[in-house]
């Protein structure tokens, strides 16, 4: 499998979400969701389902959810996987002492206790809908026999807390529970696996997987038509990759391609004084004249030939309660005239070469960071164009692959930044006050433009402490008033996810923005 980015760990939960292929291979979670959409036990022998004696919410909102897991089951090195690696992961999820993890859900957890070896409870402090369905990277437990030791003397001793976070667990000696067992890990180049004979789900079919790093979607596209890569996914292939296979695959019939909602393309504005460089984007009226300077259209017939996903909300139009939702957002047209009103309403007029400027002269000239890659360096020159049209002169910059491991450099830019996040309902965490990302926090959450705002974070808390769904609708609905009101980022489309493998893999399908990445690859055969 080819892969476009190098995890910074194999832990889910450490991991970054653009890494979910390379990480999943070698772990397992609590639940899954398969290709149906709906979730199903994985560690666990069972989901726990509100209103039984496994998931009891008292009067005062507390909740006890009780987690059965399914016997016999071991870590890669053969040790037993147990309650107590669940009960020992919370002390580790929560502690200060890592600093690497996003602090959801563990900060609505007060205890994680092991009732038996197959059986441990976790108290929350407030309803949380989501208790019966952890999501990949949420909540897996953590292999007590080989951490519980650096654990220990880092909570003793101060100057130990450095050595368990650079553990050689957390890179290159991982040991999990997926359906690979990590054989060897080459920095920079690939990942090797071997089929691990107690995963839950059963031995995989094939026996040895090899996740090979590639960040240029040109090579992958080379070792797929030569045969030298099996699979592609993970951001690794861009739609007119895809067409290039086509031209060759639909008469040869060597491979197969789907097609799919992938992930969410959105620019981040930056918030944070200590980090922004443009301090005109702090008003709201300039963050309104950008996006009426956006001109999807434009973006969907250069990039997808007019058949890509654009949006401006990153809650898919499927969704049942969309219509409501689109009916409350606030929506920015493409409309240029409407751009200059506002900037002349903001204090800026066009200098001699058509540029806004301010009072003083200077013009408004914000960087513009996209991620390396054909299709984010092409919107990147189409929206530098049609920005510069409107009298918005931008500073295009790419930020190289290899700098996509560092979530400081992620949060830390200085003016605009476009990322791909999750899409759905998880898309919303990225405007979450308790999702910034910060050096206390290992600079994690997607919240990396550092915005905050009262309402939105009170309605945010409401969602995830609400347990009945029509109820969680109407919350988004009212979340996506209010950052569609005040822009603290810019949807533009969803990414249209390519899936291409060779014709004897058997088993993949194209994914979607809530199905566990290759949450059957167990099962996968290779003639």
């Amino acid at each position: 499998m080819a892969v476009r980015y190098e995890p910074p760990s194999l832990v889910p939960k450490a991991g970054s979400g653009l890494t979910g292929g390379a990480t999943r291979m070698f772990n397992a979670a609590l639940f899954l969701v398969d290709g149906s959409g709906a979730t199903q036990p994985y560690l666990t022998s069972s989901v726990p389902r509100l209103g039984t004696d496994d998931w009891r919410v008292s009067p005062d909102g507390q909740m006890e959810v009780t987690y059965r897991l399914r016997p016999g089951l071991t870590w890669h090195d053969g040790e037993p996987l147990t309650a107590e690696d669940a009960a020992f992961a919370y002390r580790v999820y929560a502690s200060p002492i890592a600093g690497m993890f996003p602090p959801t859900p563990q900060n609505l957890m007060t205890d994680v206790t092991a009732r038996d070896p197959l059986t441990f409870v976790i108290s929350w402090t407030k309803p949380y809908p989501e208790a019966g369905n952890f999501a990949f990277g949420d909540f897996e437990p953590l292999p007590r026999h080989i951490l519980e030791g650096p654990f220990r003397a880092a909570e003793e001793d101060v100057s130990q807390q450095e050595a368990f976070r650079t553990n050689p667990f957390f890179g290159q000696r991982f040991v999990g529970a997926g359906p690979y067992r990590l054989e060897r890990w080459e920095p920079g180049t690939e990942l090797d696996g071997l089929a691990f004979d107690g995963h839950a789900l059963g031995r995989p079919r094939i026996n040895r997987f090899v996740v090979r790093v590639i960040p240029d979607e040109n090579a992958v596209l080379s070792n797929l038509l030569a045969g030298n890569v099996t699979i592609g996914g993970d951001f690794t292939l861009r739609y007119e990759h895809a067409r290039a296979l086509r031209q060759d695959w639909d008469s040869s019939r060597r491979g197969n391609i789907a097609y799919y909602t992938g992930s969410l393309n959105h620019i981040l504005v930056q918030f944070r004084p200590d980090y922004l460089k443009a301090l005109p984007l702090l008003d709201v009226r300039v963050r309104r004249a950008l996006a009426h300077s956006i001109d999807r259209d434009g973006l969907n017939e250069a990039l997808f030939d007019g058949e890509g996903f654009m949006t401006d909300t990153g809650i898919p139009r499927d969704t049942g309660y969309f219509p409501a939702l689109d009916q409350a957002m606030s929506h920015y047209p493409f409309d240029p005239r409407r751009t200059e009103q506002l900037m002349t309403e903001a204090g800026f007029v066009k200098d001699a070469q058509g540029a806004y400027a301010g009072e003083s002269g200077e013009r408004f000239s914000p960087e513009f960071i996209v991620e390396q890659g054909t299709v984010f360096e092409r919107m990147l020159a189409l929206m530098t164009e049609t920005w510069g049209r409107a009298g918005i002169q931008v500073q295009p910059s790419v930020l190289p692959t290899t700098a996509m491991r560092s979530n400081e450099t992620r949060a830390t830019f200085s003016a605009l930044y476009s990322p791909s996040t999750a899409a759905g309902e998880r898309s919303l965490m990225i405007h979450a006050s308790s999702q910034i990302g910060m050096p206390t926090n290992g600079w994690n959450g997607g919240n990396r433009g550092g915005w905050s705002h009262p309402e939105f974070d009170s309605l945010y808390e409401r969602f995830n402490t609400t347990l009945e769904r029509s109820e969680r609708d109407r919350l988004v609905v009212e979340m996506a008033r209010v950052y569609s009101d005040q822009l603290p980022a810019y949807y533009t489309y969803f990414q249209v996810g390519v899936l291409a493998y060779l014709a004897d893999l058997r088993g993949p399908a194209a994914g979607n923005v809530d199905r566990l990445a290759y949450w059957n690859v167990h099962e996968w055969e290779y003639a």
